[in-house]
């Protein structure tokens, strides 16, 4: 028994005693909880997952509703298009001389109308991400009468809740979707017999053409008819006392102590190109279904729980903010900040322990990576297509999965990138009549690794770059010498020998053409960029798009010097080694402008009126090192005067993109690099102002995108530990809003954890562990060298 204060609906406050599960869970930075049923799913819902499906759910009292979504159920691909080519359009390679020819001479103008017709991609079946439908449970009450209600999610073991009292009953649920038994269980029951009553049903995205109604299961077969493929669901019913019955339009439960439903669902999708089609899904929901109801509930939620936490418990963040703002339900506390209060620490810790939340639901081995929206999508078409957008979307989910100790939540990201290598073969000999591979701005599914259908967001090449800079990373943190050879190294050995036959001399010096910077262009008259230019970059009339970026040149410096470095490692290749040094050191390099910036094209056509939401040029300084203060400290102050040219995301007239949530947090990120925790984190205020929610989730343009929440851990990480650069870097970015707390388990580079305290914004002790028996690494605190002797280290092997 415990106590603790409670709020009535009516909004008055008592003392109150339960054993129930879910009230004496509520913990400040473990758990968010809400007093009344979601309205607006983008707003108020939770969310459950697996890596493989999600569940959405509102918490209602007269009924609740369950969006479930599952990552194959895509539209478009080879199964339903014959004549499916992957997007490539033929014609590139007769063009791509003539294009680099007018770059090169800057016609700009007619190097963007080449490649409209000849680079871009045929998006014909591309294809979105949908959903399967809406779970729906009838109880048949007035919310009305219902008092003490309470729903929340616990992110210690990864299971919602929803409790209330109606008519001197109270009613409990608790809800997981767990990952080994690939199952969403639904656990209902009352403290008092015969009172557990509800009708179950189904609405599909896609209809049935067939359903089998057994004692207790429906169990549904269809085509998803955007993609030709085959889905399978199955939901049972297993209850103590009372009766259950099934009909065509759901199963009813009577006069029951308690319930259990388990939901299934699977495709005959297979991540095998060009095919991706597997085996019929019948058997695997059989299967899975069989398994759940001879374990029961009780085993499932064990199974669950002990699988999450082995991943969730190996990191802790604690923060000391405000008691009295703590005992607030989630959405007030939300509120709270969004008025300007940052004394409750505590609510940072509570997003640290989401992101990573979302991380592990979202995105497990033998899953499909994260979408936009995760693995939670409750639209026929969600927004964006759901796409794997990789002009830094996709790539920001994951940048907590290495500091974070996550790198099996990696997994299913690595093994998409692998897939991209042979449709991405294709592409290079289709558009530049080269071999390696190469990927652009967006994917799904299906392979897609062309260009996309509009050169302003379309044509990025480099994406090949910034995926082969996880794989790079996901080494960095594990040490694991197996993978790097096996998996990493040929793939990014792949795209760096695609990138050696498209070098594009200039000037003496290698420029990558063509390309767009990030979705955007400059403003031209007679033929020289505009001063001051006022016109959104996205706008074409007046627009030069294709004058070549920096943003390629720093991916591909990048992706070459950790091939050179892996093949080092791996003391493999070294003619290649050798042959990639020399082209490296003769890619253009970084300039810094007329205001001081550093340069997003090889002209200097900065704005400061340019509050473009995306970044690319400053690459070299986050997620890469090429930028440091230490070794390139004229370089980070031109980064740093870029960043305030940009601003701090706030939405303008001008400028109605300029934010929103992914953007926001690439800022924090870029900030902590430059040691400013302080900004950093008033930028993801700000954020949270702007685009936040009250279940902490946060949009784009209107839109829930999962980019964001997934990625603050990696970004909150990063203010307390940094390895980019060879040697630890303690409490670098600490915020002044977090003046005590401490974290355990952080993972730096070259095998090292973390343990770190601090105190009145200084720190008190800091334990470094490795796994590789190493020596003790240099390190910093805050920025300065570690003085002999300090006692505030202590090291372990």
């Amino acid at each position: 028994m415990k106590l603790f204060l409670r709020r009535f609906l009516t909004g008055c406050i008592l003392l109150y005693s339960s054993s129930l599960y879910a009230f004496s869970s509520i913990t400040p930075d473990q758990t968010l909880w809400f007093q009344y049923p979601a309205t607006n799913w983008s707003k108020q819902t939770l969310h459950l997952g697996n890596g493989f499906m999600g569940a959405s759910f509102y918490g209602g009292v007269e009924k609740e509703r369950l969006d479930i979504a599952e990552k194959t159920f895509w539209a478009g691909g080879p199964n339903v298009s014959p004549n499916y080519h992957f997007g490539n359009i033929t014609g590139g390679k007769d063009q791509i001389a003539l294009i680099r020819e007018k770059i090169k001479n800057h016609e700009f103008k007619a190097a963007d109308s080449l490649c409209r017709k000849y680079m871009t991609g045929n998006f014909s079946n591309y294809g979105y991400f949908s959903t399967v439908g809406n779970l729906e449970i009838d109880f048949n009450q007035d919310s009305k009468k219902a008092t003490d209600y309470v729903r929340g999610l616990d992110l210690s073991n990864s299971t919602g809740f929803v409790q209330y009292k109606y008519e001197g009953v109270t009613y409990n649920r608790e809800y997981l979707c767990s990952y080994p038994d690939k199952i969403l269980a639904l656990h209902l029951t009352a403290n008092a017999k015969n009172k557990v009553a509800f009708k179950l049903s189904h609405i599909l995205t896609y209809k049935p053409d067939k359903i089998v109604k057994q004692k207790d299961e429906l169990i549904y077969s269809g085509l998803i008819t955007a993609n030709g493929l085959r889905y399978s669901i199955r939901m049972k019913v297993v209850q103590s006392g009372g009766t259950v019955t099934v009909g065509d339009d759901g199963i009813r439960v009577i006069n029951a102590n308690e319930a259990s439903i388990y939901y299934t669902v699977d495709t005959e999708y297979k991540y095998d190109y060009p095919s991706f089609k597997g085996e019929h899904p019948d058997k695997n929901t059989e299967s899975v279904m069989k398994v759940a109801t001879f374990k029961g509930y009780e085993k499932l939620k064990s199974n669950h729980i002990a699988d999450y936490q082995n991943l969730y418990n190996r990191v802790k963040l604690t923060l000391k903010g405000d008691s009295v703002l703590e005992k607030k339900p989630t959405n007030e506390r939300v509120e709270e900040l969004k008025k300007g209060s940052t004394d409750d620490a505590s609510l940072k810790a509570l997003w640290f322990n989401l992101s990573r939340y979302l991380v592990i639901s979202a995105s497990r081995p033998g899953t499909l990576p994260s979408t936009l929206q995760g693995v939670w999508n409750t639209f026929e078409s969600a927004p964006w297509g759901g796409n794997f957008q990789s002009n830094i979307n996709l790539e920001e989910m994951y940048w907590g999965c290495g500091s974070t100790n996550l790198p099996e939540c990696q997994e299913s990201y690595i093994e998409w990138i692998e897939g991209l290598v042979k449709p991405g073969r294709i592409t290079a000999e289709t558009y530049y009549g080269t071999k390696g591979w190469v990927s652009n701005a967006t994917g799904n599914i299906w392979g897609f690794t062309a260009p996309g259908s509009d050169i302003l967001w379309g044509i990025y090449p480099s994406a090949n770059a910034w995926h082969s800079r996880n794989l790079w990373e996901q080494y960095l943190f594990t040490g694991d010498k197996a993978y790097l050879k096996n998996r990493a190294y040929p793939v990014m050995k792949e795209a760096a020998e695609f990138w050696l036959e498209n070098m594009v001399e200039y000037k003496g010096r290698y420029i990558i053409a063509p390309t767009v910077s990030a979705e955007h262009g400059v403003e031209m008259k007679g033929g020289k960029p505009v001063d001051y230019s006022t016109v959104n970059g996205e706008v074409y009339e007046n627009k030069a798009l294709t004058i070549p970026a920096y943003q390629d040149i720093e991916m591909v410096y990048d992706l070459y010097t950790n091939v050179i470095e892996a093949s080092a490692a791996l003391n493999i290749d070294a003619d290649l080694r050798g042959r990639i040094m020399e082209i490296r050191d003769k890619l253009m390099p970084l300039k810094i402008g007329k205001y001081g910036q550093l340069q997003e094209w090889i002209l200097d056509a900065d704005n400061p009126r340019d509050h473009h939401r995306h970044m690319a040029h400053l690459y070299a300084l986050y997620p890469g090192n090429m930028i440091t203060l230490d070794k390139t400290d004229d370089l980070a102050q031109a980064a740093k005067k870029s960043l305030e040219m940009r601003g701090e995301g706030v939405q303008g007239t001008r400028w109605p993109h300029a934010g929103g949530n992914w953007s926001m947090a690439w800022k924090s990120a870029l900030w902590n690099r430059l040691k400013d925790g302080d900004r950093a984190i008033r930028i993801f205020n700000t954020m949270i102002k702007d685009c936040g929610y009250e279940n902490m989730l946060s949009n784009q343009s209107g839109n829930v995108m999962m980019d964001a929440p997934m990625a603050t851990c990696g970004i909150f990480a990063e203010m307390l530990l940094q390895s980019q650069n060879g040697y630890l870097d303690i409490l670098p970015a600490l915020p002044t809003e977090w003046p005590e707390g401490k974290v355990e388990g952080l993972v730096a580079r070259n095998g090292y954890t973390v343990n770190i305290e601090w105190k009145y914004g200084n720190l008190v002790k800091a334990v470094i562990k490795s796994s590789k028996g190493a020596l003790l690494p240099r390190i910093q605190i805050k920025g300065v060298d570690l003085k002999k002797g300090d006692r505030r280290i202590a090291f372990e092997n």
